[in-house]
């Protein structure tokens, strides 16, 4: 049990998300900010791993990762907490260019 007093299943500490669940975060996060702002924000959004708490996400560019990640990261968390079953402790929104950085 957490200390929000959630007893989240134990999930491996890297984790992939299937092609299933990167649309059901997607669907999601389309009805909670609203499909005109998903698709200015979010077009080819990629959800790359969790790693510990933290979601990793690769977006078009730079402007649209610090705009989701000021304005919508709670968002992007609660949707992924519900398909992942585990706690997102933080957002972490990069540009694709930094995606052949990664790993």
């Amino acid at each position: 049990m957490d200390s929000t007093g959630i007893d989240w299943p134990h999930q491996e500490a890297n984790m992939h998300p299937t092609p299933n669940q990167q649309l059901a975060i997607k669907a999601m996060l389309n009805t909670l900010i609203g499909p005109g702002e998903f698709d200015r924000l979010c077009l080819g959004m990629r959800v790359e791993r969790i790693d510990d708490g933290i979601l990793y996400v690769f977006v078009s560019n730079e402007d649209c990762a610090a705009k989701i990640e000021a304005s919508y990261s709670d968002d992007l968390a609660a949707a992924a907490e519900q398909v992942f079953s585990q706690p997102i402790r933080i957002v972490n929104v990069l540009p694709m260019d930094f995606s052949s950085h990664q790993n």
